[in-house]
């Protein structure tokens, strides 16, 4: 696909894709098909209807939205009119949806409808009744607004739209706010498009501020990467296309020169599936969204579909890895597994590998960079696919610091600090906090500890803020946490740091106590295996570990506080290790 680039307004960039295929499939949901023609008008339509709602550029508007066309019409119709959306988890409560509407302070809510999200839909009627600012009160249907499907009708409420209505408006020529004729508000790639909430590993979300160009600049990345690798071999590239073909057989010769099918099992109201939404669409593949992830639902898509492309968290994958009859369905379409927004443990990407036969992808980012960082691809080695995130996106520059914010040489262990045309303009009303993650040059500072070699191959140790110090040694939870989930009734694992009790000397030298978080697998049917222990576990440490990285504590649980991407909340983690303070003595 030629001719996309950091130059376009969201809007030119989704009209250029449809006008060179508008009979082309662009997105299939449940029982909706619709091409990119499609897409794109109806994107116009409810462009036209906000506009005579009253939706001006630079107005926000906040979406509460599961994956489905509506979220995808919504988007594209804000960046037409220069407005800004605020995606927010559909399932997330009171506090964090008062916490971000009072922040966005938006002009306009759109809410679900399905006949599944009634009872959110009346907490969030709750919660829009405390923001001055917000005017309207909108609902979307399952299906096309316009089209929806049949299904128990939207309890009625004073000051509630339907999405579909706001459509036929802009339809008609009739006015709903004195306007006639819709005249599109200029639109510059520089003006803020998106206002997109961290995921809140570390507490409440701040929002990152995102124009259309940082929005577009990983896509055209992306797209020089498939390029590569997913157009027909030239006489430069034979010799190395040759080696893929052996290792991927008919998926590569299939795939390459095609339009690729996507199957997203990700929200799109996070960084990871608004990215995967903008690369399938404005490359002009397929995309097949999900409003609801099932994984016998998604390898039957996956068999359907004939899907080449399926991108999940971690979590979802090895969900799908986990039925026990996945063998009888016919997966052979698919060449890559994309995956991000939580670390990926190196056995689960080696799981892919072996029983669905394709390539890993880990792709590495952060919301503050509109997602892309770092990625493998169809070349890197399956210990590089498993072990790495990759090598730097095209356009993206990427150090390793010392605590100075000096850059380090190749193999040390670092913050990562990364700058490209994807980052960020910003948090939202916190020039204090964006001074603090972003310096006179551009650099971002991410918070993430890492170590590249000299190929450029990135790989994520952990978190700045999660690194314990005991003894004057550094400890790395994710070291630790890849260990002990290399155990085989080891489902997964979170360490954290505490401090020592009672506080004292030994505090103030770094004398922090390690805990390790664990989630035992399942027992077979029929096992009759004893449960695992403390004691186990802890000597499968002793065997491999050095003993300053030894766990001080186990705690088996039944599953982690997690953020909407599926990560671990380690601060939860560490509040909850902090209250039972003196109910648990160390573990033998």
């Amino acid at each position: 696909m030629e001719g996309i680039h950091a130059r376009m307004t969201m809007a030119e960039a989704l009209h250029h894709v449809a006008g060179q295929h508008p009979e082309r499939e662009a997105l299939i949901c449940d029982d909706v098909r619709l091409t990119y023609g499609q897409l794109r008008d109806s994107a116009e339509t409810l462009a036209r209807g906000l506009a005579r709602l009253g939706v001006r550029p630079g107005d926000r508007v906040a979406t509460c939205l599961p994956p489905d066309p509506a979220f995808v019409q919504t988007f594209f119709a804000l960046a037409r009119l220069g407005a800004v959306i605020v995606p927010m988890d559909p399932h997330f409560r009171r506090r964090l949806l008062r916490h971000i509407l009072q922040e966005s302070k938006p002009v306009a809510l759109l809410a679900s409808g399905r006949p599944e999200m009634v009872s959110q839909l009346e907490l969030l009627r709750e919660v829009a009744a405390e923001v001055p600012a917000l005017r309207h009160f909108l609902v979307a249907g399952p299906g096309v607004p316009g089209q929806e499907q049949a299904g128990p009708a939207i309890p009625p409420s004073e000051g509630t739209l339907r999405l579909a209505d706001v459509m036929a408006a802009g339809e008609t020529t009739g006015p709903l706010t004195g306007t006639s004729d819709f005249a599109p508000p200029q639109v510059r790639p520089e003006d803020l498009l998106a206002l997109l909430f961290t995921s809140g590993t570390t507490g409440l979300p701040k929002g990152a501020m995102h124009s259309h160009r940082t929005l577009i600049a990983p896509v055209v990345a992306s797209l020089r990467l498939r390029q590569a690798w997913l157009k027909r071999p030239s006489l430069q590239t034979i010799g190395r296309m040759a080696r893929l073909v052996a290792r991927y057989r008919e998926r590569l010769l299939q795939a390459a020169g095609r339009p690729q099918t996507f199957l997203a099992t990700t929200a799109l109201h996070n960084i990871t599936g608004l990215e995967v939404m903008l690369q399938a669409l404005l490359m002009g593949d397929r995309l097949i969204l999900m409003p609801h992830f099932h994984p016998v639902k998604a390898v039957r898509l996956v068999e359907q579909e004939r899907v080449t492309v399926l991108v999940g968290v971690p979590m979802t994958l090895d969900m799908i890895l986990r039925l026990k009859d996945l063998e009888r369905y016919d997966l052979s379409s698919l060449l890559i597994c994309g995956t991000g927004g939580a670390p990926c443990p190196p056995q689960l990407a080696r799981q892919i590998q072996q029983r669905l036969g394709c390539a890993i992808h880990i792709g590495f980012g952060a919301t503050e960079l509109a997602g892309g960082i770092a990625a493998t691809s169809l070349e890197d080695s399956e210990e590089l696919q498993a072990e790495t995130v990759g090598r730097p996106m095209n356009g993206i520059e990427v150090r390793i610091v010392d605590e100075a914010r000096r850059p380090l040489p190749a193999g040390q262990v670092g913050e990562l600090a990364c700058r490209g045309e994807n980052l960020m303009l910003g948090y939202y009303g916190a020039p204090d906090l964006t001074a603090q993650a972003v310096d006179d040059e551009g650099w971002y500072y991410t918070g993430d500890l890492a170590v590249m070699d000299e190929r450029g191959y990135v790989r994520i140790v952990g978190r700045k803020k999660d690194m314990i110090i005991r003894g004057g040694q550094n400890i790395y939870p994710e070291e630790i946490e890849q260990f002990l989930m290399a155990h085989p009734r080891i489902k997964e694992a979170a360490v954290v740091g505490v401090p020592p009790r009672g506080g004292g000397p030994e505090q103030a030298i770094g004398g922090e106590r390690v805990l390790a978080f664990i989630i035992p697998e399942a027992a077979a049917e029929g096992a009759t295996e004893a449960p695992l222990t403390a004691r186990e576990v802890l000597n499968y440490c002793r065997r491999e570990l050095e003993a300053y990285k030894l766990p001080d504590q186990i705690r088996f649980v039944d599953d982690f506080p997690r953020a909407a991407s599926g990560k671990p909340q380690k601060f939860k983690l560490r509040e909850l290790a902090l209250q039972e303070e003196g109910h648990h003595g160390p573990n033998d």
